[in-house]
């Protein structure tokens, strides 16, 4: 009898202390935790009188790396080291002339006469790297002479802990951090039943106009038809944030420290948070309760990149590449039309660039204190009030 009073007390104690838990983590202005000892954080886990924690699963998912292009055949040995012996690929890939593959789907590919050779890893070679071996995996790219220009890296989170109607809710509200672009996209499978065929948010963009980040949240009990049931929030970061990204990680003490590391990745990567009342300072953000329990359980780690400005001659290479299909089409539809169309394209250029001036002109006078021309400012104005097409 005195053993079942002792565990309904203990029972007692444990809601008691879960209970402060909860409010502390709803109160506003609560800073963010060091990632709490498992076991101690989370009520969802609640099984009679004993207190567990689904466990958050971190991973590692793609890999883009160029090299010197002659460390080529120490990288061919080191992929082939994990993945088995790769074969020759038929023409190349991404602008490579040559190229060499992986059954997995890992592909080693160069130029004759380009000082580098690009490595691209997706997810199931990615896999195939023993956790225990990934630690070292990522020094020897380094050693090698590789620099990251992508890697991606996940959480899943169990259903317990999120929900995509909780991500949808928050971005429809504007309570995200660091982002402005929210792209949802759920395809229904049956429009009888309104079943979902998938569900997944993404925030940002991919590529030369994107910011190093781009952030997917995504069911993946429905990607991946049942076999892992849980929210994956994934980030794919490019450029000098994967750069970095890549010596940090390869920096870890071991294999653990490497796990919480990606995770952390993932949970810095984007903040949902109510900014209502903060009037843009950061520090009086509202973490979302349900946000704020994840940065709990994984932690949060981030890196500044310095924003470069534009040269001359990428801010040309951008007008090349935006501008050219855009008044081709132009200059195709007034020909058909009975008109000379590079006649009335050159005329609209001439107008585009007396607008250019005068714009600059109003901005220098709103800014007597410094009448520099920032190009990047321009190109911004031009392709906001869609002078420019982007």
């Amino acid at each position: 009898m005195e053993c079942v009073e002792l565990r309904a007390a203990l029972a007692a104690a444990v809601r008691s202390v879960v209970h402060e838990v909860d409010s502390a983590v709803a109160a506003e202005g609560v800073p963010l935790a060091d990632p709490t000892p498992p076991g101690l954080v989370s009520p969802h886990g609640i099984t009679g009188d004993s207190l567990t924690l689904p466990p958050i699963f971190k991973r590692h998912d793609w890999l883009n790396v160029t090299f010197p292009m002659s460390e080529v055949e120490r990288v061919t040995t080191l992929v082939t080291s994990y993945l088995g012996e790769s074969k020759s690929r038929a023409g190349g890939i991404n602008t490579y002339l040559a190229a060499r593959g992986w059954e997995p789907g890992a592909i080693l590919a160069w130029s004759d006469g380009r000082p580098e050779c690009w490595l691209s890893m997706n997810g199931d070679s990615c896999d195939l790297i023993p956790p225990g071996d990934k630690l070292r995996f990522f020094q020897d790219l380094i050693k090698i002479g590789g620099k990251c220009t992508r890697i991606d890296a996940a959480i899943d989170v169990p259903r317990c802990l999120l929900g995509m109607g909780q991500v949808h809710a928050a971005a429809t509200s504007g309570h995200v951090v660091g982002f402005r672009r929210y792209v949802p996209t759920r395809p229904v499978r049956d429009m009888a039943t309104g079943e979902l065929e998938g569900d997944m948010a993404t925030f940002g963009r991919r590529g030369k106009d994107g910011s190093g980040r781009y952030v997917r949240v995504y069911d993946k009990g429905l990607e991946s038809h049942g076999e892992i049931d849980a929210i994956r929030v994934e980030v794919e970061l490019s450029g000098e944030t994967a750069k970095q990204w890549l010596v940090i990680l390869a920096e870890s003490e071991d294999e653990h420290e490497l796990e919480r590391k990606l995770g952390r990745i993932v949970v810095g990567s984007i903040l949902f948070a109510d900014k209502s009342g903060a009037y843009g300072h950061a520090d009086r953000f509202r973490v979302l309760p349900w946000w704020k329990r994840i940065a709990e359980l994984v932690g949060s780690a981030s890196v500044k990149v310095e924003r470069v400005r534009p040269t001359l001659e990428k801010s040309v290479a951008w007008v090349k590449r935006s501008m050219p299909v855009t008044l081709a089409r132009l200059a195709v539809a007034v020909d058909n039309l009975g008109m000379v169309g590079e006649e009335l394209v050159f005329d609209l250029i001439r107008d585009l660039l007396r607008k250019g001036r005068r714009t600059i002109e109003e901005f220098d006078r709103s800014q007597p204190g410094d009448v520099a021309i920032d190009l990047d400012w321009v190109l911004h104005v031009a392709t906001s009030q869609h002078v420019v097409t982007a």
